[in-house]
Order: structure tokens, then C-alpha cells, then sequence
């Protein structure tokens, strides 16, 4: 699954929709029903409810952006990231659903200590705990953020500094989304 959250379903990729023409199709965003644009295409088979299919609009950022699936904190809830987008959706109930509030989405990193999923955009941080966000940091970076360390109390990246010319740090506590350095102040 991308992480080792539970999860109440399981899912497959797939590369055309795929029979019984039966299963309700989404269209994220919006979840639509009668069309949307193209994307990834994911059939989601959550316990004890019917299966149906969505897919996931390309994001437009980063043409060859991050793609993938990932369990969330919430074993009813599926994280699905095209090309850099992020989608939150109930597999229980696909019309209610979020974007991840990080674009494009560059990394995703599951801390199971913290109860929570962080993603990173080219300047900051978000983190999604049981009940949706659980902190976001201000702008660290000026561009190409890149983590360099996490563990269950901390994340860790660097990025160029273009004040300094240099490479320069910043550290971010996973409880609280505080963070010492970055490029915060400009």
C-alpha cells in the first residue's frame, strides 16, 4: 500500500476501466460521474461495501510528477497522488472527498509514531492526521525542497538558499509542524 496504516479496503491500479461496467465510476476533482478529465485510473474494493472506480486528474505541475497510493491514518479513507495532485477520499463514500493541501505533491511520508501522513510541495509541509489536517509549516523552502531525514520526532530536508548562495536546513517537529531554519522571514 505505499505505508503500513491499516486500511478497510484494497485497491488496483489499472490501465483501462475495467469490467462489470456495473461499478460506479468518479471523477476526481469534483467526483463526477458523467466525465472528467484524464488521470489515474484506480478500482477501490472496500470491506464490506461496493466496489467502484475513480480516476484521478494528472496534475499539471510536473508533467512526469509523483504518482501512487497510500493509506491515510483514517482506515476508511484512500490517499491517491497523480502526476503531483493529491486526492483524500472515503472509500465508503467516494463523493466525499479533499485535494491535499500541497501542490504539486513531491513526497509523502507516513509516520506511524505521529499518527500522521506529511506531504511535501516544493516549500513547505502539510500533515494529515485521523480527522483531515493536523498542522501545515509556513513556506521552508524557496524551491526544490528535498528531505534528507525522517524519523518518528522529526523531518529534516534541505534546499539552495539563494540569499546565501548555499545549501541551508531546516529541521520540523512532527507533533506540532514547528521548524527551526527554512527560508521563513524573507
Amino acid at each position: 500500500m505505499g505505508n503500513s496504516f491499516s486500511a478497510n479496503y484494497d485497491y488496483k491500479e489499472l490501465f483501462e476501466v475495467s469490467s462489470p461496467a456495473s461499478l460506479s465510476h468518479y471523477f476526481y476533482p469534483g467526483a463526477s460521474q458523467i466525465g472528467g478529465h484524464d488521470g489515474m485510473l484506480v478500482e477501490v474494493y472496500p470491506d464490506e461495501y461496493a466496489a467502484w472506480q475513480g480516476t484521478f486528474a494528472f496534475g499539471k505541475v510536473i508533467p512526469n510528477g509523483l504518482s501512487g497510493v497510500f493509506a491515510m491514518p483514517n482506515p476508511q479513507q484512500i490517499c491517491v497522488v497523480s502526476r503531483g495532485s493529491g486526492y483524500l477520499v472515503s472509500v465508503i463514500n467516494p463523493t466525499s472527498w479533499e485535494c491535499i493541501d500541497a501542490i504539486p505533491v513531491i513526497g509523502v511520508y507516513p509516520v506511524l509514531a505521529q499518527g500522521i501522513v506529511v506531504f511535501a510541495s516544493f516549500t513547505n509541509l502539510v500533515a494529515y492526521g485521523l480527522e483531515g489536517v493536523k498542522w501545515r509549516t509556513e513556506r521552508l523552502t524557496w524551491d526544490g525542497m528535498k528531505i534528507t531525514e525522517l524519523t518518528d520526532r522529526f523531518i529534516k530536508g534541505e534546499f539552495w538558499d539563494l540569499r546565501n548562495e548555499s545549501t541551508a536546513e531546516f529541521i520540523v517537529d512532527l507533533a506540532t509542524g514547528s521548524h527551526e531554519g527554512g527560508a521563513s522571514g524573507f
